[in-house]
């Protein structure tokens, strides 16, 4: 399960390079399906999978500059913290107030968001589900919170509760409050309680659920009660490793239509690619390495 078994040049000083930071890194698809893509675009370059602790991202970030890669990518939990480290900020970041994919280009770092433009392709192309109308339960308020709602804000969807935890309920508010300045009042922040969601789902048309839980090891832990869910209720996730979370699993048993999180990886990984190369990505072939990825961690536990 090697990311780089389909490379056949040899790594030299001409070799570019990117990479994905996070705190714990832990299992990671994003080395396998970039560098499938790389091969099979006849690229030159080369991904590596970084952990990188919160106290040294501003070194990292900057020593990938100084040492020529072409981007980064950026997951939990450093989307927000590296915003403020960029000399200029696409508009997908500055609305989201997150960056997950980075450009060094002529000097300078620019960042973006490709999470949302992910997700949305993923809902609309894998889910059948258009979000222009909607109503969403978002659940968390981190950096993966604030890319996919501000891109389903982009794509029309009409309100949001964002339900984060007592204990960092103040993240749920300052996105609340940072998607209300752009969209005149359309989204509440919550408590992440029982009550809370049981209201918040007697209105709303679909979830998505943006934190750690449910990702290996931690397969068994989910956010809220799925009880709460009604066939109704489309239910995304977007966590991929597993696949299928206990989250979908028992969403689906209720009835709801599902949407897991490796589409959203695909999709933004791509726009990723197109960023750093300015060449259109074989989304085929990446989703084939990030499925069988996947796979593979899938008989390995």
């Amino acid at each position: 399960m090697s990311p780089y078994r389909n490379r056949e040049l040899p790594i030299s000083v001409n070799t570019k390079l990117a990479a994905l930071i996070g705190w714990p890194l832990g299992h990671s698809a994003s080395a396998e399906m970039h560098n499938d893509a790389y091969a099979a675009m006849g690229l030159d370059a080369l991904y590596l999978p970084l952990p990188v602790e919160p106290r040294n991202v501003e070194e990292a970030v900057g020593a990938m500059e100084t040492m020529g890669f072409m981007g980064c990518n950026v997951t939990i939990p450093h989307k927000v913290v590296v915003k403020e480290l960029m000399d200029e900020l696409h508009p997908s970041a500055a609305e989201s107030g997150a960056v997950n994919t980075v450009l060094f280009k002529e000097g300078r770092k620019v960042g973006y968001n490709t999470d949302g433009t992910g997700f949305v392709h993923a809902l609309k192309e894998k889910g059948g589900f258009d979000p222009a109308g909607k109503r969403c339960l978002m659940i968390g308020a981190g950096g993966a919170a604030r890319g996919v709602a501000s891109a389903l804000a982009i794509a029309g969807a009409a309100k949001f509760f964002i339900a984060n935890r007592a204990e960092e309920y103040e993240m749920a508010e300052r996105l609340a409050d940072d998607m209300n300045a752009l969209r005149h009042g359309t989204t509440a922040p919550l408590v992440l309680d029982e009550k809370n969601v049981g209201e918040a789902l007697a209105e709303a048309d679909f979830v998505v659920h943006a934190t750690r839980l449910g990702m290996r090891p931690n397969e068994e832990t989910v956010a809220f009660d799925t009880s709460l869910l009604s066939p109704r209720h489309f239910v995304c996730d977007v966590v991929y490793s597993p696949r299928e979370t206990r989250l979908l699993r028992e969403a689906a048993a209720l009835g709801c239509r599902t949407l897991d999180g490796m589409w959203m990886l695909v999709y933004q990984g791509a726009e990723a690619v197109r960023i750093w190369t300015g060449l259109e990505p074989p989304v085929d072939v990446m989703a084939a390495g990030c499925e069988r990825f996947l796979e593979g961690l899938q008989k390995h536990n």
